[in-house]
């Protein structure tokens, strides 16, 4: 008999999501980390003589269902050996695997877990041999936090004995693939197409700002990273430790101990770079960090929010992300960081037609920004390439 197994490839922001989490751990504790697809393993590893029933019966189950959603939920673990993502499953997804292990039942081999009355729906971060680890790498995911955002599975692929894909049924386009179709990236835009017709819009839970003192946002200020001088952004200053020094200098003569930032990402950057509580420990305020793309450390001294951030300031609502990602269905301002002064026609400071603010120090005169300034400026109508105009 042949091995298979079932499951539900991430793809997009989650995928990548995942992947960069995945990549820190194994960079921060020496742990190796399997080229494996981001996934939820639906059923198996499941044995079979039949594998044309196998495709046929996967493909009569999945028919039956178009949009099946889920949520990722935070973190969790087996018994110390395995971390991983934990998965929300809407009743859908519960109701399709059950349906999967209930056919497929009739004329294969299951695996012991595949009929448990409670499945844990799971995406594996980390497994094998982490025992000594397990306590250092479970506090460096607490400072880690996973956007509870609205998922949708797109197709079940069927993987054969070698991890190679079989075949896929895409839930959007109503058909089963095999292994070329499958990886044709012009096939699988046309599946997020006709996602985006059909599913919900993004909802977004928007949280007051409420504080003391004043509240400031910033991004992207690359600590340590001397190449932002000379060769990626052209900054003014004639060599790294000058620029460490106005940037601090100017985020304390703006932020008072009592006042909250909200930090947008990528705050040390480099290979002889200090760690990021290094310069946290010398900044002034209440730090709200957004990691970004370059923010794997373990951080202490700022309180860890996820990318996607909804916050309303005053009577406007505004998304906070590192990237300027528009999640589906949000029509509302976004700010954000990673672009610096790279695209100032798509990504300038305040793009009034977009509703994108673009934070990143470049723009910004390598000064956190008041919300209270923003606003302001929002309200005159005009677009602005830099703070400076």
């Amino acid at each position: 008999m042949s091995e298979f197994l079932i499951e539900f490839r991430f793809s997009g922001y989650t995928k990548e999501a995942i992947k960069e989490l995945k990549d820190s751990i194994s960079k921060n504790f020496h742990v190796t980390r399997r080229k494996i697809v981001p996934h939820i393993s639906l059923v198996g590893p499941l044995y079979t003589r039949d594998e044309k029933r196998l495709v046929k019966e996967v493909k009569e189950v999945c028919k039956q269902y178009e949009l099946v959603k889920f949520k990722l939920d935070g973190f969790d673990n087996f018994e110390n050996r395995v971390i991983y993502v934990r998965i929300k499953p809407s009743e859908e997804l519960k109701n399709l695997r059950l349906e999967l292990v209930e056919r497929l039942a009739e004329f294969c081999k299951l695996s012991e877990f595949d009929t448990e009355l409670h499945f844990t729906f799971h995406a594996t971060l980390v497994m094998n041999d982490i025992q000594r680890k397990f306590d250092r790498i479970w506090e460096y995911l607490q400072s880690w936090e996973i956007p509870k955002m609205q998922q949708y599975v797109v197709r079940i692929t069927i993987l054969s004995e070698r991890r190679r894909i079989l075949a896929e049924y895409d839930l959007l386009q109503r058909k089963i693939l095999n292994r070329r179709d499958a990886l044709d990236r012009k096939k699988f835009k046309k599946t997020l197409k006709n996602l985006d017709k059909k599913r919900e819009p993004s909802e977004i839970e928007f949280k007051n700002l409420t504080n003391k003192g004043d509240v400031y946002v910033f991004s992207d200020p690359h600590f340590d990273h001397a190449n932002m001088i000379k060769k990626f952004v052209f900054r003014p200053f004639y060599s790294k430790k000058h620029m460490n020094h106005e940037l601090i200098t100017n985020w304390n003569n703006t932020v008072k101990d009592n006042d909250a930032i909200y930090f947008l990402g990528d705050l040390s950057v480099g290979r002889n770079r200090h760690p990021i509580d290094y310069w946290l420990s010398k900044l002034n305020g209440a730090i709200f960090f957004i990691r970004g793309n370059h923010d794997d450390d373990i951080i202490t001294r700022a309180t860890i929010i996820p990318n996607s951030y909804g916050v309303h300031y005053g009577n406007y609502k505004f998304l906070l992300r590192h990237d300027p990602h528009r999640p589906y269905g949000y029509e509302g301002w976004i700010i954000h960081g990673d672009k610096h002064n790279n695209d100032l026609k798509n990504y300038p400071f305040i793009n009034q037609k977009n509703k994108t603010v673009n934070v990143c120090a470049e723009l910004i005169d390598y000064t956190p920004l008041n919300f209270d300034t923003l606003i302001s400026l929002i309200e005159t109508g005009r677009s602005y390439k830099t703070i400076l105009g």
